[in-house]
């Protein structure tokens, strides 16, 4: 259960994103707590009326978040909320003049609101509507046979299952990726003269666990974090840690390291707790 003290203070404060993000964490759990119905009911009774008299860039900043966890299709909302929600960011996106206007009306084609305005472009500029819909986009897929397909599992042991998942619990307003590339996540031409010649090869080939992306920020790498099994223990191993230690050190990111000492204290549950301490200490 929430501490109703805080969320009294959010909602004396009108943080509609803070008390946003209450409600989505607690989505699935939100029926058994009755004062978070409460919350919900009064979020959603309020929120058009304190946004309706700000000016159009104000009103746009609150709607963004609150957008993002409804596309995400995991909220705690009514439907007649997000209905209402779609209406009116139609409407702020008109006024504005915004240029995902299209295509958002196209994500909401079951709104009157949104058909009303596919509508005009498509009077008004059909060439538009035609791209958005990818008409002349060439498709083509490579010849297979009958026979199993040879491809891997994303992950090598539960472990890592478990940890991408505790990972992605911990920030679910973020998109956590497993396994990326190092060379699609730190800048190399601005590195490079600062990194041994074993550093330079090897940042080519080594992968980070775990990268969460702010997508409100167009994706920006925000944590780094590895999960340390045993593997690690052989000299190669470790040779390729201090390397990649080295890049980071060179990029002046944090690289955080998880090293679970029992290694059957590895449930999703279990990394979950250990995320959320290590994050709370590197967020203080």
């Amino acid at each position: 259960m929430e501490d109703r003290e805080q969320l009294y203070a959010l909602l004396a404060q009108k943080d509609w994103e803070a008390i946003g993000k209450i409600i989505y964490k607690n989505k699935k759990t939100k029926t058994l707590d009755p004062f978070l119905i409460q919350v919900t009911e009064y979020f959603e009774a309020e929120f058009f009326t304190f946004a309706a008299p700000l000016p159009a860039a104000e009103r746009t900043k609150q709607f963004e978040f609150i957008n993002l966890i409804i596309e995400l299709g995991q909220h705690g909302f009514s439907q007649s909320f997000v209905d209402r929600f779609v209406d009116e960011r139609l409407n702020l996106m008109q006024e504005t003049k915004h240029h995902a206007l299209l295509n958002y009306a196209q994500s909401y084609q079951h709104r009157p609101l949104a058909k009303q305005i596919i509508q005009s472009f498509i009077q008004a500029s059909p060439e538009a509507v035609a791209a958005s819909l990818r008409e002349n986009m060439k498709i083509r897929a490579t010849e297979v046979v009958a026979g199993n397909a040879k491809t891997i599992r994303l992950f090598k042991s539960s472990q890592e299952e478990n940890f991408y998942e505790a990972v992605r619990r911990v920030f679910p307003t973020y998109h956590p990726y497993p396994n990326v590339a190092l060379s699609c996540v730190l800048d190399y031409p601005a590195i490079k003269d600062q990194l041994s010649e074993k550093a330079k090869l090897y940042f080519f080939q080594a992968i980070i666990d775990s990268v969460v992306f702010d997508v409100g920020s167009g994706y920006e790498p925000r944590y780094f974090i590895e999960l340390d099994s045993g593997y690690h223990d052989s000299a190669k191993a470790q040779s390729n840690d201090e390397l990649k230690d080295s890049i980071f050190r060179a990029a002046n990111v944090k690289l955080i390291r998880i090293r679970p000492l029992n290694t059957k204290a590895s449930s999703v549950a279990e990394f979950e707790k250990l995320v959320r301490e290590i994050m709370q200490q590197f967020r203080t």
